[in-house]
């Protein structure tokens, strides 16, 4: 047998490669023809939800293939090859157009879709202008625009961080082109703050109808966009037979015809959603001068007769302090104090197994109540939605506003170990389902003039319920501060919590829960090896970073005691020990110092941690490629040198 040449073997080793070089980009030509896919993530989140399956079906059951009648037509525009377009831009421009294509190869003839670049000074930018779509930094745009007969929604801004929304935001407005706004689900909304908006209560000018107005509330806005919201008055004594659901926030001192109102309102099939609180920081009934704000003077909200009768009644006197969900000095809503009356609660907080919470981050309930679920009301089922941890008690409203250092304290005492001691797991929020019976047995309550008492006794027996056809749900909040927008965006719509998210999760659910099927999606995809990782890091340091914090607490104490006691002093006395307080500077800098050691340390592991897991992830397929090439070669070799 003839030995082959090195150079014989080299040839055959280039020839090999381009070979595979040549499948490889011929593989690749094919099948990108083809537009065939394979969505392999969990939950099927490259795929469209079944909510937004069930509109098209809608639009498809609607034309019944009447080829003549009107399309759903979808405008999308992206400025494309334009200088000054960012390259997330173009990444997000993508990533909607291939959804956007899923909705078109689902829907068939039924939709039309357009996809426009509107560069600059062109016939397509003149589109994009007359639908609405916004210009972004001079130079481009990206949004669409659903229309459908003579409804017309518009998404004037697609923003790429808001991606893992997309399709929750494009099947809203597919939603609301669809249906007429005489058609859609009335939501009644029952306050006892202004969240309506109007003048604003700290401005003596914008009470005269001067300067400027307060907007509606932002969960409100939202609502507005997607539902018909009637306004109710707080003293109502009867619920619209058009609203379905119903937000109730802060019912204060609420009379028995209003109480009453909302018992038979349940009982006939209402979804009650209802937002009390202990002390609604945004209540101003309280104040005697306005501009000078002392949140928490209004009093505390209640349905006492209601709560009652259900078996799930309200603190409204106290509100829940936690040691694990506290507010810490550093984030931006805190102004540097200790704050644990205000929580900052995570997904450990919120319900994994019910769709309004599976799926959320972060919720913010500041000086919020509890339910007591330990008696509920015989054939009623509670499911919490929203627990605090188990270091967590019951305070005065008022004082945790501003003893929070104090509050913390009292955690530790009568602990033996260093771990904070607490009372038990609190109800923050919950859902009550099952048959209601009313908690007004004896019917309607007496009108306020007894001549008409008899006549209306003849009428009101009829229609007076005293138990619900079949189960019914109703959601029960201890905080209205929830809805406030200073406690879940920043300036400049910086998230920093999923409150409203919430809410309209809440009443998707209660409502029409197809919208609901998308939002609840688990899009946000963490790595939970890092973060496993990272949490084991930082639990390295929290008790040393603890420490220090509370040293650094008591030096700022102190410091303020010595400053306030100077400042007490007259021309005949020293005003400050000047010696004391250089002291005290230098522990409070030597403390400093110490604190930012200790993040640096934690962020030096951190990193590397993240490092560690980058290489492993970029060199470990290569490595394990060249090992098998190296030992797939030396077995070949030992063949050869055999024959």
């Amino acid at each position: 047998m003839k030995k082959e040449t090195k150079f014989a073997i080299f040839l055959n080793s280039i020839g090999g490669v381009l070979v595979i070089l040549l499948c490889v980009i011929a593989f690749n030509i094919i099948t990108a023809q083809l537009k065939i896919k394979a969505d392999l993530t969990e939950g099927n989140l490259f795929t469209l939800s079944e909510g937004s399956k069930k509109l098209l079906d809608g639009l498809a059951e609607e034309r019944e293939g009447d080829s003549e009648s009107s399309r759903l037509e979808i405008r999308f525009y992206v400025t494309r090859g334009e200088k000054g377009v960012p390259v997330v831009v173009n990444e997000h421009g993508t990533r909607v157009e291939d959804l956007l294509d899923q909705y078109k190869a689902y829907s068939g003839s039924n939709l039309e879709l357009q996809k426009i670049n509107p560069r600059r000074d062109t016939d397509a930018e003149e589109l994009a202008v007359n639908d609405g779509i916004q210009l972004l930094n001079n130079a481009f745009y990206i949004g669409m625009a659903i229309s459908y007969l003579d409804s017309t929604e518009v998404i004037p801004v697609l923003d790429p961080t808001r991606a893992t929304n997309l399709e929750y935001d494009i099947s809203r407005a597919i939603k609301n082109v669809l249906q007429l706004k005489d058609d859609r689900e009335t939501v009644g909304v029952m306050s006892g703050l202004n969240v309506w908006g109007g003048p604003d209560p700290t401005n003596p000018m914008a009470m005269m109808n001067r300067g400027q107005q307060q907007p509606p509330w932002y969960f409100l806005q939202q609502l507005q966009r997607d539902f018909n919201v009637e306004r109710i008055e707080p003293a109502a004594a009867d619920i619209p037979a058009t609203v379905k659901v119903l937000l109730l926030i802060h019912p204060k001192n609420v009379s028995e015809a209003t109480e009453y109102a909302i018992d038979q309102f349940v009982l006939r099939g209402g979804k009650l959603i209802a937002f009390v609180d202990p002390l609604a920081q945004r209540d101003d009934s309280g104040q005697q001068n306005p501009q000078m704000r002392i949140p928490g003077l209004g009093g505390g909200s209640n349905l006492n007769r209601l709560f009652a009768k259900w078996g799930v009644p309200f603190n409204n006197t106290q509100v829940v302090a936690d040691f694990n969900y506290r507010l810490t000095p550093r984030d931006p809503v805190a102004q540097g104090r200790l704050q644990p009356a205000y929580l900052a609660l995570n997904k450990n907080a919120l319900n994994k197994e019910e769709v309004v919470t599976r799926d959320l981050g972060t919720i913010r309930l500041p000086y919020a109540g509890s339910f007591d679920t330990s008696d509920v009301a015989i054939g009623l089922k509670v499911t919490e939605l929203i627990t605090s941890s188990e270091q967590a008690k019951l305070v005065d409203g008022m004082s945790s506003q501003f003893n929070g250092a104090k509050i913390m304290d009292s955690f530790l005492t009568g602990s033996t170990d260093g771990n904070p001691v607490g009372t038990k797991k609190h109800v923050l929020a919950l859902k009550l389902g099952g048959k209601f019976t009313t908690a007004f047995p004896d019917g309607k309550p007496s009108a306020a003039n007894a001549e008409d008492k008899d006549e209306k006794a003849t009428t009101e027996d009829k229609t007076h319920l005293t138990e619900s056809d079949g189960d019914n749900y109703v959601c029960l909040v201890g905080d209205t501060d929830i809805l406030v927008d200073d406690h879940f965006i920043l300036q400049q719509r910086f998230l920093i919590s999923e409150n409203i998210t919430f809410v309209q999760n809440l009443v998707d659910h209660f409502g029409d829960d197809t919208l609901i099927n998308i939002r609840s999606r688990n899009q946000n995809r963490p790595f939970t090896t890092i973060v496993d990782l990272e949490k084991e890091a930082q639990k390295k340091f929290e008790s040393k970073l603890k420490k220090l914090e509370a040293e650094q607490q008591e030096i700022l104490q102190q410091k303020t005691k010595l400053e306030s006691a100077g400042e007490g002093g007259n021309q005949f006395t020293l005003r400050i020990d000047p010696e004391a307080l250089k002291e005290i500077q230098a522990k409070e800098l030597d403390k400093r110092k110490q604190i930012r050691a200790i993040r640096k340390q934690l962020r030096s592991e951190i990193d590397l941690i993240q490092l560690n897991i980058k290489l492993a992830n970029i060199g470990l397929m290569p490595l394990l490629v060249i090992f098998f090439g190296i030992g797939f070669f030396i077995r070949k070799r030992k063949k050869t040198a055999a024959v």
